[in-house]
């Protein structure tokens, strides 16, 4: 059975997906990752939460802007090396001194935004559940306790979500408290250091269909009786198109796959009816978004343990599952991933029997799934319900479970830095030279036609700029070619005396390249001249220097002569 591939915002049938992605050098992209307590037994709260609860969701996201990757492809090959050699390898953060350290915790959200990472709530182990708020400085290494300035706040809570809105907002839903699951929604303002509550926790109407929604089932009806989504944790959240958006989780009984959107202009909640390959119930999966599509994977639906691995269109909101060739992570939930460059990262989590340390890459390329070697360094021991976050090019781990404690280390895991081609622009500019198909004006020089482009010129030099655009130069031109028609789609050629054909082309390198190479004294001379008349004071100063590098007794008399025409 064939997958499904998108093409022209439609998908196809296909033995192969792709999915388009955002380039790895753009300005602005998203990263979100997930992590969640778990359970099948409503048993002792003593317990960690990771044991005892149905389900859970902790998300968090990221917005790396050109900090990070875009100025991989200015670095020197020694940094380069120096990176490449540190890549994939763990490294323990070490705050700077009298940083606020957050204390242990697991299930806590968090968020990148503007160079620190911003980390509320979670679970303290015997402190039970938090209401704290901590952010980190990427730039000094330090924490501190963020100063919320508003009297209200969310309270208590462990594995709720927080997404990424703006440049400068955040958002939090539901979670669970200790003692109740929660649906409200609040926005913290980054600017303002203000929580505002944008809805209270409430109970939603009675479903109607609560038969069919067990955790055995697979596609459940959609539940109709309600706009508003129930208490819930383990979810998926993102913002996309001034909407945030979520689906799936735990609310206490039942596994869901249900999706909502609530629009911040209007203020309202609307149940959504995706489409495609809609997943199964299940809270704590995996997952990442980037501008366009939301990527969950694995979770637990009360009964297993998930692997699987789908995207879901945020403009149609529809599902497709994903192939998974190579080698995919085992079977787990409370885990994380991000993305980064062409790839989709994935670490830790719980796999019933043990917290997991390993990590799995999904290059969306090839559609293929590859375990990545993290056993170098000083590596974190295995662990759920972790904050990960990435920042410029390494991924950040703070806190989780590890099976016996409730967790505060902190590591850095350098991803490999993400390959940018070397800049070719200005190979690209001088390929135009000459080219008589992608040029506009041409000129006529020692009787041979030069070919270029006029709004390249223009701008770099006033006088072609004069010449070219100014109506009465340009008119006197061609009157003296023989054109009289200015309206008319032929140009004849431009006819230029006192300069050579070699040392024209000298100066179109120049104004297409700002640079000039192997020129010798023979055109470099000419060519200073040409400078003065074309009016183009930087060619004139690097022929002033080339001709002082290149000047000796065998030919400084005829500099001199050449210097007085």
């Amino acid at each position: 059975m064939g997958q499904y591939i998108h093409t022209n915002k439609q998908w196809q049938k296909n033995d192969y997906i792709s999915i388009p992605r955002p380039p790895p050098a753009c300005s602005t992209w998203y990263l979100f990752r997930r992590n969640h307590p778990k359970g099948n037994e409503m048993a002792d709260h003593g317990q960690h939460h990771d044991d005892v609860h149905g389900g859970a969701g902790g998300a968090v996201g990221a917005s790396l802007s050109s900090n990070g990757l875009g100025s991989v492809g200015e670095q020197t090959n020694m940094q380069r090396f120096q990176q490449d050699r540190q890549a994939l390898t763990w490294s323990r953060v070490t705050p700077a001194a009298g940083s606020a350290l957050p204390p242990p915790r697991s299930g806590a959200a968090s968020v990148v935004v503007k160079g620190r990472l911003y980390m509320f709530g979670g679970y303290g182990g015997g402190t039970g559940r938090l209401d704290d708020f901590y952010s980190f400085s990427f730039d000094t290494c330090t924490w501190e306790e963020v100063n919320v300035l508003s009297a209200e706040k969310p309270g208590c809570r462990e594995n709720n979500g927080v997404v990424i809105g703006d440049s400068s907002r955040v958002y939090l839903f539901g979670g669970y408290n200790g003692t109740a699951w929660l649906n409200d929604l609040w926005m913290f303002d980054i600017d303002t250091q203000r929580w505002t509550c944008i809805q209270e926790s409430s109970d939603p109407r009675p479903h109607t269909n609560d038969d069919s929604n067990s955790a055995l089932g697979d596609h459940p009806r959609p539940r109709l009786g309600s706009t508003v989504p129930s208490r819930r944790f383990g979810y998926v959240s993102v913002v996309h198109n001034n909407k945030f958006v979520l689906f799936g989780g735990f609310d206490g009984s039942r596994w869901l796959n249900d999706m909502y959107e609530f629009d911040f202009e209007t203020k309202t909640w609307t149940e959504i009816l995706a489409r495609g390959q809609l997943p199964s119930v299940r809270s704590c999966p995996a997952w990442a978004k980037d501008e366009t599509h939301v990527y969950i994977q694995g979770g637990y639906d009360g009964v297993e343990r998930k692997a699987d691995f789908f995207a879901c269109d945020l403009k149609t909101y529809t599902w497709t599952e994903m192939p998974c060739r190579g080698t995919p992570p085992s079977p787990r939930y409370f885990h994380s991933c991000c993305l980064y460059g062409n790839k989709m990262y994935a670490y830790g989590g719980y796999s019933g029997s043990e917290r997991l340390a390993d990590m799995y890459a999904y290059d969306f390329e090839t559609n293929h799934w590859s375990e990545v070697d993290c056993t170098n360094g000083d590596c974190p021991s295995g662990r759920s319900s972790l904050v990960a976050q990435v920042y410029e090019n390494s991924l950040y781990i703070f806190g989780g479970y590890n099976g016996v404690h409730v967790l505060n280390d902190f590591y850095k895991f350098r991803l490999k830095p993400v390959s940018v081609p070397p800049p070719a622009l200005v190979q690209d500019l001088q390929k135009l030279i000459n080219r008589p198909e992608l040029c506009d004006v041409t000129f006529l020089v020692e009787g041979k036609e030069i070919h270029a482009n006029r709004a390249i010129l223009a701008v770099r030099s006033e006088y072609f700029k004069v010449m070219l655009f100014s109506g009465g130069m340009r008119e006197s031109i061609q009157m003296t070619c023989g054109g009289s028609d200015m309206d008319s789609d032929y140009s004849p050629p431009i006819e230029l005396k006192d300069v050579s054909h070699p040392v024209f082309l000298k100066v179109l390198e120049y104004l297409y390249t700002d640079s000039i190479c192997d020129t010798s004294l023979e055109v470099g001379v000419p060519l200073l001249i040409a400078s003065e008349r074309f009016m183009l004071d930087r060619l004139k100063a690097l022929c002033e220097d080339n001709i002082r590098r290149e000047i000796s007794v065998e030919n400084v008399i005829g500099i001199f002569i050449a210097s007085h025409r």
